[in-house]
């Protein structure tokens, strides 16, 4: 009997030994499911936005912009002495001369590149626009009101525009200028993850 209540005692003791062993694993896999769903939940969070740049946001900005259209264009195709001013979009008559546009309601800037020299045809316009802003609209009324021939000696062959984000661009002049300049806006733009639209033409008698 004695001999036996030994053998019994050390086969509770196995027995124990071998439950406490099963529930330590238990509660490490536990442990790790856990570890494991908060490292999911932390996978499933919404990634940061990454549709890219909406507007432009400052002078410089635009500036920069230009600079890099540009740079990829042929110089040949270029007027002379190209410079870009930011327009004060309060000045109905100028904004007016220089774009067509009446009404600044969802603008935030103006910029305007042409040649110093008056006897070029040749008109850039980019237009920063608020985010409540209808650019679609703003760039079918540039489109339509503007003056192809306010130079008054000569008249732009061609104007072009197309939206970047929520701006719009604008350009016209010589075909091959437009078409050249439009070509390295996009491209620009694309580079800065703007989302371009597809760009509307309209050609002038000359």
């Amino acid at each position: 009997m004695k001999c036996f209540m030994k053998k019994g005692t050390v086969a509770n003791k196995i027995g124990i030994m071998a439950v406490t062993l099963s529930l330590s694993m238990a509660m490490l896999t536990g442990c790790g499911n856990r570890a494991d769903r908060n490292s999911d939940e932390v996978s499933t969070e919404a990634a940061p936005d990454s549709a890219g740049m909406v507007h432009l946001e400052s002078v410089d900005e635009v500036s920069a912009f230009i600079d890099e259209v540009y740079g990829g264009v042929a110089e040949d195709l270029l007027p002379m002495e190209v410079m870009t001013t930011e327009l004060d979009i309060n000045d109905k008559d100028m904004m007016a001369y220089h774009t067509g546009l009446t009404d600044i309601d969802g603008i935030a800037g103006v910029y305007l590149s042409e040649s110093m020299m008056t006897s070029t045809a040749y008109s850039a316009v980019y237009i920063r626009t608020t985010d409540e802003a209808d650019a679609e609209s703003i760039r079918q009324q540039i489109m339509d009101k503007i003056n192809p021939a306010k130079w008054v000696c000569v008249t732009a062959e061609k104007q072009s525009a197309a939206l970047f984000g929520n701006d719009v661009f604008f350009v016209m002049g010589h075909q091959d200028t437009v078409d050249a300049v439009m070509e390295k806006a996009v491209a620009a733009a694309q580079a800065r993850e703007m989302k371009t639209s597809d760009t509307i033409e309209k050609t002038n008698p000359i």
